[in-house]
């Protein structure tokens, strides 16, 4: 056993004080410098943020009449009982024969919302990098040891005295200089043991510290050095991190605990794998050459398994990898063709089974080269709708789907079909024969279904596929107006007014007339006058501003 470095600590605060999360009924205070525990009710204050605050931390001890002052004191401000507050601390690096310890020694006092104070002696924390194992080990301060795997590691605190560091005297000058030369030692002979049993060196280990980090002061670097334990050949936990928001979109949502593998990749590096064949290994990466160029730069592009695993073509997956192409500033980044290979893993959505099924039928039926084409060159929006309503087909109209032949350009409106169907079942809508004509290479058709009413309004980019209610009970009828390519260009609203007049339909009001995305039906010129043309053939009545009702 060999000490290599050890820092002293004899005070870490002046004070603790312990206050009742957000009524604030009642607050005990531990005078350090004394040892004296008081207790009391001040008076509070409600602030909109935090609830009921008090000024507790301005007050004068009973005992030896010193007071506080927040400004130059260290007051350690609580809300939780269970918390345990170091009141000295010693940590020290311990080199033994098959491990490397960093032990932090310190006297623990417990408060209570009642006024008292527990005095729990001295605890030990440690943690235990095992050369001979090849994994860390976590020991608390009830002396029992956690194996820190992954899912461990995700869900736990791993030396919580670390988190009273960063508002304590150890960030004073004098303290940390020492406290940082200590976890430099940590850190030198760590890389030292790790070199001797692995026969390489390893590096990125250091992690610059910040008296702010989320889970204590340096837990970053010791997170880094857990995981290198195992992975010597990996990547500084932070540089993974940083990945791992973009391929997961986890912007300020993330805590470096969060880590972006399980357990079997450090299983399969322990047993002499590297870690870039073990992530492959782990996600089940099909045995590609451009994935492996790729993960040098990036390991976490094996997240694109699963895209790169439908196509067997080596070209295919390189042109999904190596996908880069330029966003125009003030575009929306989640509007447009795919961008990058990201972009096209989450259009693919193959998380689901159903989507999976979706891309293999595609593939089989078309080929990867037209298929990889058509997503390079489809909206992205357009690709996760038919994803989405793909995966909301029952099994019956999924067969029926794929026992039509349609091109790959009209598949989306063959899926939206097939959902109408399903949706609106063949729902038949009131005819109305009276309504329908052919006027100057323009055709008013009347929708058969419910079905058709919503397919009309998915291309119009409207909500009359929501009339469906109206048209059934004869409250409205609705007419689309579509080219002599069977286009839809406008959709017109018939509603019934109070008398019909003789020669009219039963729908002689114009209540609504809207070409694309609701747009006003006077801003065409020709689809308005060919519109007012056949409303007054058939002496309806225009009431909207959608039109000029003085246009013939």
């Amino acid at each position: 056993m060999e000490i290599v470095s050890s820092t002293y600590i004899h005070k870490m605060f002046d004070s603790v004080i312990l206050e009742a999360p957000y009524g604030a009924e009642y607050t005990t205070i531990h005078h350090i410098d004394c040892g004296f525990t008081f207790g009391g009710s001040w008076q509070r204050r409600y602030s909109y943020q935090n609830g009921y605050v008090t000024g507790s931390k301005y007050y004068t001890c009973p005992n030896c009449r010193a007071s506080s002052n927040p400004y130059d004191h260290k007051i350690y401000f609580s809300i939780n009982d269970e918390s345990v507050y170091p009141v000295s601390t010693y940590v020290e690096v311990i080199n033994y024969k098959h491990f490397l310890d960093l032990k932090i020694r310190y006297q623990a006092i417990q408060l209570f919302f009642d006024g008292k104070k527990n005095d729990l002696g001295m605890c030990t924390e440690t943690l235990r990098f095992d050369f001979k194992k090849r994994k860390a080990t976590f020991i608390d301060r009830f002396r029992i040891h956690h194996e820190l795997t992954v899912d461990y590691i995700r869900e736990n605190e791993i030396m919580p005295v670390l988190k009273f560091f960063g508002d304590s005297y150890a960030m004073t000058d004098f303290n940390r200089k020492y406290l940082n030369k200590t976890f430099k030692a940590l850190r030198l002979m760590f890389e030292k043991r790790l070199k001797e049993t692995y026969g390489y060196g390893t590096k990125d280990v250091y992690v610059a510290p910040g008296a702010t980090e989320e889970n204590g002061y340096h837990f970053t670097m010791l997170l880094n050095m857990i995981l290198k334990l195992s992975a010597p050949d990996m990547p500084s936990i932070v540089s993974l991190m940083k990945q791992y928001v973009y391929w997961t979109n986890a912007y300020c949502l993330y805590r470096y605990t969060n880590i972006p593998f399980e357990d079997d990749v450090l299983v399969a590096t322990r047993k002499g794998m590297n870690f870039q064949a073990a992530l492959r290994q782990s996600y089940k990466a099909p045995n590609s050459r451009a994935l492996r160029k790729r993960m040098v730069d990036d390991p976490l592009s094996v997240y694109m398994s699963d895209v790169l695993n439908l196509f067997n073509d080596e070209n295919c997956r390189r042109t999904i990898l190596t996908l880069q192409r330029s966003r125009h500033e003030g575009t929306d980044p989640y509007f447009g063709k795919a961008h990058n290979a990201n972009d096209v893993r989450k259009a693919m959505r193959l998380k689901s089974p159903h989507a999976m099924f979706m891309w293999q039928q595609l593939i089989n039926r078309c080929g990867e080269p037209t298929i990889l084409r058509w997503l390079l060159g489809e909206d992205i929006r357009v690709i996760e709708d038919c994803v989405d309503m793909h995966a909301k087909l029952e099994p019956k109209y999924q067969e029926a789907l794929w026992k039509k032949r349609f091109k790959l350009k009209n598949f989306h409106d063959e899926v939206i079909n097939i959902f109408n169907k399903q949706e609106y079942g063949d729902v038949i809508l009131p005819a109305q024969p009276q309504l329908q004509a052919d006027m100057n290479g323009m055709h008013f058709m009347v929708p058969k279904t419910a079905a058709d009413l919503m397919t009309y309004g998915k291309r119009l980019k409207n909500c009359v596929g929501s009339y469906r209610d109206r048209v059934i009970q004869g409250q409205a009828a609705i007419v689309v107006v579509t080219d002599d390519d069977m286009n839809p260009i406008a959709c017109l609203e018939l509603a019934t007014g109070n008398k019909v007049k003789k020669g009219q339909p039963k729908f002689n009001h114009l209540v609504q007339a809207k070409l694309f995305a609701n747009a006003q039906l006077k801003k065409d010129n020709k689809i308005h006058s060919t519109v007012m043309k056949w409303a007054n053939r058939l002496k309806i009545e225009p009431h909207t501003i959608d039109v000029d009702a003085n246009v013939v």
